[in-house]
């Protein structure tokens, strides 16, 4: 005989508080990050097995702190488009995900592997991308879902809130 395991569904109240403060959370997480990560390893030169003066790169030495920049603006703007319902805030937040991507393949991206004067010193030197890169990948990749996943939801609720509006003023016009 198989029995099948049901876990127990979570209080009303928790899924409440789920629901509405998990997006802000995790969006704020995203622009934290974007935040931390400038200061974080961006890019690391070996040289056989020891990185040499001047072999670990920032990522914000690398790209001016932009994406740190990003990262500031997009706070405000997770709070208004998550708790707020703001679709300027939400259009804001998207914009801001996929210009920090834009700034990470198109700036970031192609430097990854480039040695520069330290491949040309050691003939082993290997360049790869460290984990400040693969920080500021996922949180620019969670600012732009986000933004977009709120964007459609913020929308809709604003075409109810339309219709609904339409509806009360035809009742009213039709009442004697």
């Amino acid at each position: 005989m198989v029995r099948s395991l049901t876990l127990p569904r979570p209080p009303a109240a928790v899924t409440r508080v789920l629901v509405r403060f998990g997006p802000v959370v995790v969006l704020l997480l995203a622009a934290v990050a974007l935040v931390v990560a400038e200061f974080m390893t961006f890019r690391e030169i070996k040289a056989v097995t020891v990185v040499p003066p001047g072999g670990r790169t920032t990522g914000g030495s690398h790209h001016g702190y932009a994406l740190g920049l990003i990262g500031l603006v997009a706070m405000p703007m997770a709070v208004g488009a998550a708790l707020g319902g703001s679709r300027p805030a939400s259009a804001a937040l998207t914009g801001l995900g996929a210009v920090a991507l834009a700034i990470l393949l198109a700036i970031d991206l192609p430097s990854l592997n480039d040695t520069g004067l330290i491949g040309r010193t050691y003939d082993l030197a290997e360049a790869r991308a460290a984990t400040g890169f693969w920080v500021q990948l996922v949180a620019a990749a969670v600012l732009l879902a986000g933004g977009l996943l709120l964007l459609v939801r913020n929308s809709a609720a604003a075409a109810r809130r339309s219709a609904g509006r339409d509806r009360e003023r035809t009742a009213r016009r039709g009442a004697p």
